[in-house]
């Protein structure tokens, strides 16, 4: 119960986060989407590159970015040129650079080590300041726009329809009370942080850290040290959920849409599939996978599962050896991440529960944070944010959406698994393939609960929620789509607080089922004809697009959505759990 029991309501911690430990990534990518001409490019990687070790922080400078844009302002106003305008513009987008650069240093160094209390102060400030950079740079886009030059920035710098875009300053999005509610609700992730950081229980007479009196225990002692940390914590953080709730209920009102969910879906994360198809793909979830579900949990497929305990070493020279069978691109990432140390796998309880790919956007260098098990299942963590890695670090971080960023990392997994065998024994390789069927048929049903979870939540609102109200919500999901056992009601009740997407990275959740539909297609492909799917994986990866319907039919994948696709995704699944039951 112990392995399975962490790996089933923390799934979203183990596959898991492209965005880091707060929502920067998402955040910056907007920005970057609409950055002009000013970009980092080149065919060699990060000529500034240092090992991570050795890359300083320094807060960054709002001062220097206000100057900046008010001297393109004055710049305008003067009269000057359009390459001083151009040189005065570069500068600001540096600003930016560095300001993101910074902000994902911090983030990353405080996810290493919760408890630190610099990085997290630093953090929050850099968190707390996004929203005034994105409305600094919103006033500086409408400058241009109303500017004498506007078509000419509009064709030579930015992009088509920027002058349209931005023609009406009373339409942005960053008006001083949608910044002041951003600010508010980065002060609550904060917080979450904080509470998160160093959570206790009292064990042997003491206060002790949570996690680290967990890797101790077993049976019946580890059943009661999880209800004594949820009796003292699920309303502290129900609390900060709720206040959040509010704030995020209360942002989309002022930014003119129907729903928070809404919001989320258009300007978030830019999704060209809108809610109501998403529930519709729950609601199919419920109705095909989770009968499938059921049955196969029925007969305890955990039970036969092992995780023998993975060193860093040998978890890195698994993942090297897959790159070395793929070659080309891929190996060169891996290698790159090898040789400046762009990475963090160790296994640590003061570590942020999540894993994550960010990118330090002035050395051009990509970075994957791995909150590990120190055991075999972190091979399909590691292979995942690696997939992560490699789009980062072949397409310089440009600009995608969250559902586009997910297939490449799941479709890495699958495409480890074939390649398993040249870094282990058969045997071991064989266990890591079941563990990533029961992984895929467990991401269906939990992440559609989750995504149900949020959808209700938000539609009830703040006024109508409390501690009570969440537990009950979370134990009925449980049981309606299946993975309720008997005897851990509390447990099933309380532990949607574990779940760091629904405080930082609201409506994530569905990505990790509707993407891993096309990493499927890919593995579908590769278990016809080895090295079919690894040729798909590259073309798509090689893009000029950013949606994820785009990627669908770039890659001609049938969509997701198309009817009866969920029916043929659960027959998928149930002839791959029934040739793993057969080899086990």
């Amino acid at each position: 119960m112990k392995k399975r029991r962490i790996s089933l309501l923390s799934v979203v911690l183990a596959l898991l986060l492209l965005a880091g430990c707060g929502s920067i990534k998402q955040a910056a990518e907007e920005f970057v989407e609409s950055a002009g001409s000013f970009s980092f490019s080149g065919t060699q990687h990060s000529p500034g590159i240092v090992h991570f070790d050795d890359m300083v922080y320094s807060r960054p400078d709002l001062d220097a970015l206000r100057a900046d844009i008010a001297a393109v302002e004055e710049g305008f106003a003067s009269g000057q040129s359009f390459l001083k305008i151009k040189r005065l513009l570069d500068s600001c987008y540096e600003d930016y650079y560095s300001y993101y650069t910074m902000y994902t240093l911090a983030d990353i160094r405080s996810c290493q080590d919760l408890t630190d209390e610099y990085y997290a102060a630093e953090c929050g400030w850099c968190a707390e300041n996004f929203a005034v950079v994105q409305q600094l740079f919103d006033r500086l886009y409408y400058a241009c726009a109303a500017s004498s030059m506007a078509e000419e920035l509009e064709n030579k710098y930015f992009w088509e329809g920027f002058v349209e875009q931005y023609s009406d300053a009373e339409s942005s999005y960053y008006s001083d009370l949608a910044v002041e509610l951003m600010q508010e609700e980065s002060a609550l992730i904060a917080e979450y942080r904080a509470l998160s950081a160093d959570p206790t229980i009292e064990h042997d007479g003491r206060e002790e850290n949570y996690l680290d009196v967990l890797w101790e225990l077993e049976g019946e002692e580890y059943d009661q040290a999880l209800v004594q940390y949820y009796e003292k914590y699920n309303e502290r953080f129900a609390d900060i959920f709720i206040r959040l709730v509010d704030v995020r209920n209360r942002m989309a009102d002022v930014l003119g849409f129907e729903s928070y969910e809404q919001m989320q879906y258009i300007y978030y994360f830019e999704r060209d599939y809108s809610p109501e198809q998403a529930a519709g793909y729950v609601a199919d979830i419920k109705e095909y996978m989770v009968p499938l579900y059921t049955q196969v949990m029925a007969d305890d497929p955990y039970g036969r599962l092992w995780y023998n305990e993975l060193p860093e070493n040998e978890l890195l020279d698994t993942m090297d050896a897959v790159a070395g069978q793929i070659g080309g691109q891929v190996k060169e990432a891996f290698d790159f991440m090898s040789r400046y140390g762009l990475y963090d796998v160790s296994v640590s309880t003061k570590k942020v529960a999540m894993s994550f790919q960010s990118y330090l956007s002035d050395y051009e260098a990509p970075f994957l944070f791995l909150n590990s098990y120190g055991d075999t299942e972190d091979i399909l963590t590691l292979s995942h944010e690696f997939g992560h890695y490699v789009d980062a670090y072949v397409n310089y971080d440009a600009y995608e959406t969250i559902d586009v960023s997910e297939i490449f990392s799941q479709a890495m997994e699958y495409l480890t698994l074939s390649r398993l065998e040249s870094a282990m024994e058969a045997e071991e390789a064989e266990n890591v393939v079941r563990m990533k069927m029961l992984d895929t048929l467990e991401l269906y049903v939990q992440q559609a609960s989750f995504a149900e979870f949020e959808s209700r939540v938000y539609a009830l609102g703040a006024d109508a929620l409390s501690a009570e109200v969440l537990n009950d919500l979370s134990l009925e999901l449980a049981r309606e789509y299946g993975y309720y056992e008997e005897g851990y009601e509390e447990y099933y009740a309380m532990s949607w607080c574990d779940i760091p997407h629904f405080f930082e990275m609201p409506f994530y959740v569905i990505t990790y089922p509707v993407s891993n539909d096309i990493a499927m297609q890919i593995y579908a492909l590769e278990e016809e004809q080895s090295g079919q799917g690894l040729e798909k994986y590259m073309e798509i990866l090689d893009r000029d697009y950013e949606y994820f319907m785009d990627a669908v039919s770039t890659g001609g994948f049938e969509s997701p959505f198309a009817p009866g696709r969920i029916e043929s995704v659960t027959d998928q699944m149930r002839t791959h759990l029934a040739l793993q039951e057969k080899a086990a």
